[in-house]
C-alpha cells in the first residue's frame, strides 16, 4: 500500500519561503537566477517534508507553479495569459484562465527540468502531476478553436508530447488531473477520445485523478480507458458515491487511489479515523494495488498541519497493512 501526496505542499511561511515570496512581489518578476535559486530550495523543503511524514511517494511540491494551469498553459504553443480570473474546477480556488489564442501545440519540455531536480537525492518515488487537457479546454478562454473539444483534442496530442518526454527521462507515475470531468460528466463520451490521445505510446502508470465531487454514472465506464493505470478518487467531496466500487471492482492491474484527507480544513485527521473511512469501501483491490492520498490540493494550509495531516495519512496505510 502506498501513501502519496496528490498535489503540492505549502511553501509560504518558511524562511526559505518568505525569501522566494519577496522576490516574486518584486515589479520586475523577480530576477530568474534568484528565482531558481529560491524555488529549488523551497521545493527540496517541501519534499523533505513529505520524506519526514512518512510517504512513500512524493511529489515535487509544485512550488513552481502558482496555480494549478498557468504554468503548464505558458509552456504550450497557442496559449497566453488571461487578464480575468474564475474558478478552478474542483475544489482549487480561483485562478487566471489562460486564453488560447492560436493552435495549440508542444515547442519543448515543461516539467522534465522540474522532475529530474526533485529526483535528486530522493530514495522515494516522485510522482508527476499536471492538468490534463480535458479541464484544460473546457477552463481555458477558447479563441481559436470555437469548440472546446477540439481544443482540448489539440491540448491531449501536444500534451502527450510531454508525457513521452518525462516517461523518457525516467518519470514512472503521472498523475493527470481532471476535475472539469466531475462537473460535465455528459463529455464523457468525447473524453475517452482525449484520453486515448493523451496517453498514445505512454508506458508510464497513467492516474486519472478526479476530485471535488463523486463519480456517479461515470462508473464502471471510466475502468476501461485505454492505458488507464490508476482510477484516483475524491473520497471526501465524493464520499457518498463511493458504494459504486462495490458494484464492479477495479480488476488487475488497474490500480485504486483514494483521496481521505481533507485539504479543505485545518482539523488534522487520525491514523485510526482514516483507516476506519478506508475499511468502510467496498470493492477496493487489494493492498498492494491501494494508493492512500489527500482528496484536495494542501496547499492553501500552514505548512505544520499539512505535514501532520501527511503523518496522519502514512500512519493509516501501515495500519491498513497490518489488518
Amino acid at each position: 500500500m502506498i501513501a502519496t501526496n496528490n498535489g503540492s505542499f505549502p511553501w509560504r511561511g518558511s524562511p526559505a519561503g518568505d525569501g522566494l515570496l519577496k522576490e516574486l512581489s518584486l515589479e520586475t518578476g523577480g530576477a530568474p537566477e534568484n528565482l531558481k535559486r529560491l524555488q529549488d530550495r523551497v521545493t527540496r523543503e517541501a519534499i523533505d517534508a513529505q520524506v519526514l511524514a512518512g510517504l512513500d511517494m512524493v511529489t515535487d511540491g509544485l512550488v513552481r507553479r502558482a496555480d494549478p494551469i498557468g504554468y503548464l498553459a505558458a509552456g504550450l504553443q497557442g496559449f497566453s495569459p488571461g487578464e480575468t480570473s474564475a474558478r478552478f474546477p474542483g475544489r482549487r480556488g480561483s485562478c487566471r484562465v489562460p486564453v488560447a489564442h492560436s493552435e495549440v501545440g508542444w515547442k519543448e519540455p515543461i516539467l522534465v527540468e522540474d522532475f529530474l531536480f526533485a529526483r535528486q537525492g530522493v530514495a522515494k518515488p516522485v510522482k508527476v502531476v499536471l492538468t490534463g487537457p480535458y479541464t484544460l479546454a473546457r477552463f481555458a478562454e477558447d479563441r481559436a478553436y470555437g469548440d472546446p473539444m477540439a481544443l482540448a483534442t489539440s491540448a491531449a496530442a501536444a500534451l502527450n508530447q510531454e508525457l513521452r518526454a518525462l516517461q523518457a527521462v525516467g518519470a514512472s507515475f503521472i498523475q493527470v488531473d481532471e476535475p472539469a470531468l466531475l462537473e460535465h460528466k455528459e463529455d464523457f463520451p468525447t473524453f475517452t477520445r482525449i484520453w486515448e490521445v493523451l496517453g498514445r505510446g505512454v508506458s508510464a502508470t497513467l492516474c486519472l485523478h478526479l476530485d471535488g465531487g463523486s463519480l456517479g454514472d461515470l462508473y464502471p465506464a471510466v475502468l476501461r480507458l485505454k492505458r488507464l493505470g490508476c482510477l484516483s478518487l475524491d473520497c471526501v467531496a465524493g464520499k457518498d458515491g463511493l458504494g459504486v466500487l462495490a458494484t464492479a471492482p477495479p480488476q488487475e492491474p488497474t490500480r485504486l487511489a483514494l483521496g481521505i484527507v481533507d485539504g479543505g480544513n485545518e482539523r488534522v485527521e487520525s491514523p485510526e479515523s482514516l483507516a476506519a473511512l478506508v475499511r468502510e469501501i467496498q470493492g477496493i483491490p487489494p493492498p498492494d494495488r491501494l494508493l492512500l492520498g489527500t482528496a484536495s490540493d494542501l496547499g492553501a494550509l500552514p505548512a505544520q498541519v499539512a505535514a501532520a495531516k501527511l503523518a496522519s495519512l502514512a500512519k493509516a496505510a501501515r495500519l491498513l497493512e497490518r489488518g
